[in-house]
């Protein structure tokens, strides 16, 4: 997914808010929907690389609590590490896919921004210019380095691919709700 995700509606923004909770939330880092779950709700978020003139490592949001929370769990069961050790035999394609990411950050920041951070913000540029997945630096002939599951599942959710795709999808057999909670006007359902 190279071109731009659609909108937020203002509905999308009522349903993202309920579903960050109590968190503090800012819809103004959104640039899109990069997917939508089985009952149409927001279920990643497309955001801007920057925020309020910071990097935001985050290009993709996962904001389904139900996912968060399974996800929480299987981190909890030591599915970071698990997951490292699936793409330390596809280390090229891992290289591949943080690739991808920085270009696709690059991509949202127009070409005056892009030029006015490596001018006048080349710390922040170089962050955001070297960031991949989260914000994860690739670092050649090193572990491959996964920071949090949310993040890989909402890249996975929004590109339709990952390095790691088989270890996700055996994993994470339902990436979404049995009941269509997200749409209620609460989430602890």
């Amino acid at each position: 997914m190279t071109g731009r995700a659609p909108l937020p509606f203002r509905r999308d923004i009522d349903i993202v808010s309920r579903q960050m909770g109590g968190r503090h939330f800012d819809p103004a880092f959104i640039v899109g929907i990069a997917r939508r779950c089985r009952w149409g709700a927001p279920q990643v978020l497309r955001c801007f690389p920057l925020r309020k003139g910071f990097p935001f490592p985050t290009t993709f949001w996962l904001s389904c609590p139900w996912l968060a929370r399974s996800l929480g769990t299987l981190e909890s069961k030591g599915g970071v590490s698990s997951l490292e050790d699936f793409l330390l035999l596809r280390k090229e394609r891992w290289r591949d896919f943080q690739l991808e990411h920085r270009i696709l950050r690059l991509r949202l920041l127009s070409s005056g921004e892009k030029r006015f951070l490596r001018l006048h913000r080349r710390p922040i540029w170089e962050v955001i210019r070297s960031g991949g997945v989260g914000g994860i630096r690739y670092v050649p002939n090193s572990r491959p380095t996964v920071k949090c599951l949310h993040l890989q599942v909402a890249s996975w959710l929004a590109l339709g691919r990952h390095p790691g795709e088989v270890w996700l999808r055996e994993n994470i057999p339902d990436v979404c709700c049995p009941d269509g909670r997200c749409l209620l006007d609460r989430t602890e359902t």
